[in-house]
């Protein structure tokens, strides 16, 4: 009886490592032809194509820690399965993008493009007075932040 529970319990060690191993080489980008869960390869996952607006409600969801949700988004929106739809979610969650699903003949790209950060208040007011423009400066101040026009001058005036 022991030698029997002795083999059944190597039995599951054995099987317990394979799953373990099996997992964490699926996690590793560097092992080319490993398949997931469903038998898609790493880079047939990582390269399924994804409507942007999804990614974009996705990208919202795990941002809002509600990763569950963000698993079922894209499970509707790709028809894959649970593991692997979840295997997509963490590595965008890791900064993976997917491509982007072709709507009518156009790719479309959700990518931010980076905005020009608005000059200070200040440096327009200074650039503004050194052109000798101070009135517009003035009125300048008075509209972004309701000052009165005695104020607003003494703004304007002071900056070095």
């Amino acid at each position: 009886m022991n030698d029997v529970l002795l083999v059944l319990l190597i039995g599951l060690v054995i099987v317990g490592v394979m799953l373990v191993r099996r997992t964490r080489l699926f996690e590793r980008p560097d092992v080319p032809g490993v398949t997931g869960p469903s038998g898609a390869t790493r880079q047939d996952l990582l390269a399924q194509p994804v409507d942007p607006m999804v990614v974009a409600a996705v990208m919202s969801l795990l941002s809002r820690n509600k990763k569950i949700q963000a698993v079922k988004e894209i499970m509707n929106a790709t028809g894959l399965r649970l593991p692997d739809a979840k295997a997509l979610v963490e590595a965008m969650q890791r900064g993976h993008r997917p491509p982007a699903v072709v709507i009518r003949g156009d790719a479309v790209d959700i990518t931010p493009t980076p905005q020009k950060r608005p000059a200070d208040l200040a440096d327009r007011v200074r650039a503004l007075r050194n052109q000798g423009r101070e009135v517009e400066a003035i009125k300048l101040v008075r509209a972004e932040t309701g000052m009165g026009l005695a104020e607003a001058e003494t703004f304007v005036r002071t900056l070095t």
